[in-house]
């Protein structure tokens, strides 16, 4: 199956959120409200994210974090990737060392879910996405 951590969900999520109003500063504060979540944990999140160059850092009181320029058409495979690493497709759901790779019964299933997976991810941007009720 697709291996994707707590910390990638609200990277994701995230990134949308930002880039469905690029031109604002989003706080900490309002982008955790927004999506109920652990400030704490958010913010490692978005700080990897400003470490990889998609998002900045807005220092003091109005600060926040804002889309970095020319990041709006970032695919959602480009965003796992800076919080999971490289993609790599699953081979079989079942680790058993007597059987041989090849001769997994759910191949077909794995190959289906994965391809499905890396279609949506390099065929949306975080600005194609929407994110609902954002006011």
């Amino acid at each position: 199956m697709i291996n994707m951590s707590e910390a990638a969900v609200i990277a994701l999520h995230s990134m949308v959120y930002i880039a469905n109003r690029k031109n604002e500063i989003h706080s900490l504060k309002s982008v955790s409200a927004f999506f109920d979540i652990s400030p704490n944990h958010l913010s490692k999140v978005l700080q990897r994210l400003v470490k990889a160059g998609y998002l900045i850092s807005v220092k003091g009181p109005q600060g926040g974090f804002k889309l970095h320029e020319g990041k709006e058409n970032s695919t959602l495979l480009e965003i796992y990737e800076v919080i999971e690493g490289k993609y790599t497709p699953a081979k079989c759901l079942f680790i058993c060392p007597t059987l041989p790779e090849h001769q997994c019964m759910m191949e077909p299933l794995v190959k289906d879910m994965d391809e499905i997976f890396r279609k949506f991810m390099t065929g949306n941007t975080i600005s194609t996405l929407k994110i609902q009720n954002i006011t």
